[in-house]
């Protein structure tokens, strides 16, 4: 067993996360080859790898204590490098993990390498959220929705709860300094049929957490006029 194995699954242990050996060495082995695609094609800032161990690796891991369901559709919204997708599916074998981005290059190179590993509960879906989540097809189709993007929550909670099953979950991770984004998101998480749960703290490092987790439970249909389109999303205010 790597020095880096080793490291990750002792920082699991330090976190409460229980990572195996073979889970491990999958993980490691990601990190390695999305490392060597990302100077050709920008799938990360995080180059250094005991930061990407921490801050890619076991930040994604610590949604693993809020999905009820092991065997879960899971769907990613923003996967940009596959995170957290990746190491939800490497941790749960079971599950049936989607790997959604607007950005076709990055999911080429993500499900590549999901393939060389032989991480076969994961696909890929083109497209932005705002289209998928008017489409039949993927619309209130998944039981957990995730998200590390960096839109605000109302923003967020528009793209992904109009995917999210009712009885399913949208767990979106954002950074410390939440509380006003909470705020402002609050009614338009219940128009659009969301109810805010709990909120989790994540992973933590050097005394300061991460990210925490906005658990937010779908407990009614999203009216149909949700996800509007992007221009308007992101130029007119929420109609509450």
């Amino acid at each position: 067993m790597n020095n880096r194995i080793e490291k990750l699954i002792d920082l699991g242990n330090q976190v409460e996360i229980t990572i195996n050996e073979k889970q491990a060495e999958k993980l490691i082995a990601y990190m390695d080859r999305l490392l060597e695609k990302n100077q050709y094609i920008n799938l990360t800032r995080i180059t250094e790898k005991d930061e990407f161990i921490k801050l890619h690796l076991l930040d994604s891991l610590t949604l693993l204590k809020l999905i009820k369901n092991s065997q879960a559709s899971i769907l990613d919204v923003g996967t940009g490098g596959g995170f957290p997708g990746i190491p939800l599916a490497i941790m749960l074998e079971d599950a049936q993990i989607t790997l959604m981005d607007s950005t076709k290059k990055k999911l080429n190179v993500v499900q590549s390498i999901a393939a060389e590993l032989g991480i076969s509960n994961v696909q890929i879906l083109h497209g932005r959220a705002e289209e998928l989540g008017q489409n039949s097809a993927y619309r209130e189709k998944y039981e957990v929705v995730t998200s590390r993007a960096v839109a605000n929550l109302t923003l967020l909670s528009e793209y992904c709860l109009p995917l999210t099953k009712v009885g399913g979950q949208f767990l979106s991770m954002k950074g410390r300094d939440y509380q006003d984004e909470l705020a402002a998101a609050r009614k338009p998480i219940a128009v659009l049929g969301g109810k805010i749960v709990e909120i989790e703290k994540g992973l933590l490092l050097q005394s300061d957490y991460v990210h925490v987790i906005m658990n937010v439970e779908k407990i009614k249909p999203t009216p149909d006029l949700f996800p509007r389109i992007n221009g308007k999303i992101k130029k007119e205010a929420f109609p509450v």
